[in-house]
């Protein structure tokens, strides 16, 4: 199994079902026409806990978006190939997008998005040196807890872990999975574009009886 690791007496320590969070980079800079719908889309903001969110649910769907949303299409398709590397006859989409905006000491409370089984983000506008996005681990998922203090953090003892961001990344993870992010302390401002993936398709098995047929 790869991704291991060994003890100071070399024992081997094993990653079992790993949480997996991607990462891509959009390389270009955005064009003008998303500029401008990017920049229709912050006419028409609400409020959210902590920030603002576009009132428009499905901003992908613009056309000066295509390109965009084709990219990240391709990077959906190949979250789905390499990590949950399925043999049913399904394919993913995206099923809403919005934008979030931030300024100075405005967050994003700590969420996850339901129905929905993948969510991303992909940065329009941050400040790199500061910005960053925090998944939380749930610390419930097994019992009894019990709250031990390390002396240095990793992937197994962390209860949450920030990922950096900067223009034109793009972050892919469960939708279960939560996530939030802090104060904003720089006079910048952080702009990105989340969506949430759902599937169509045939999924399951009529023997087993676990057929299930979706649509959009």
């Amino acid at each position: 199994m790869k991704g291991h690791i060994k003890s100071s007496i070399g024992a081997e320590v094993f990653p079992l079902f790993p949480v997996p969070l991607y990462t891509n980079h959009l390389n270009r800079p955005f064009h003008k026409h998303e500029h401008e719908c990017f920049g229709n889309v912050l006419q028409r903001m609400i409020h959210n806990e902590g920030n603002l969110i576009s009132e428009n649910s499905f901003v992908l769907n613009d056309e000066r978006l295509s390109d965009l949303k084709n990219w990240i299409q391709s990077c959906i398709d190949d979250y789905f190939n390499t990590i949950i590397c399925s043999s049913d006859d399904f394919e993913p989409y995206v099923t809403i997008s919005w934008l979030n905006y931030a300024e100075e000491k405005q967050y994003h409370h700590q969420h996850d998005h339901g129905n929905s089984i993948i969510s991303g983000v992909l940065y329009i506008d941050a400040d790199e040196m500061t910005d960053n996005i925090t998944f939380h681990k749930n610390i419930y998922n097994s019992s009894p807890y019990i709250k031990i203090e390390p002396s240095q953090y990793n992937l197994y003892n962390s209860e949450n872990w920030s990922v950096s961001v900067q223009k034109q990344k793009l972050i892919l993870f469960p939708s279960t999975l939560q996530h939030s992010v802090s104060n904003l302390t720089s006079n910048k401002t952080r702009i990105s574009l989340s969506f949430n993936v759902f599937v169509k398709g045939v999924v399951g098995d009529v023997i087993d009886k676990t057929f299930l047929e979706l649509g959009n």
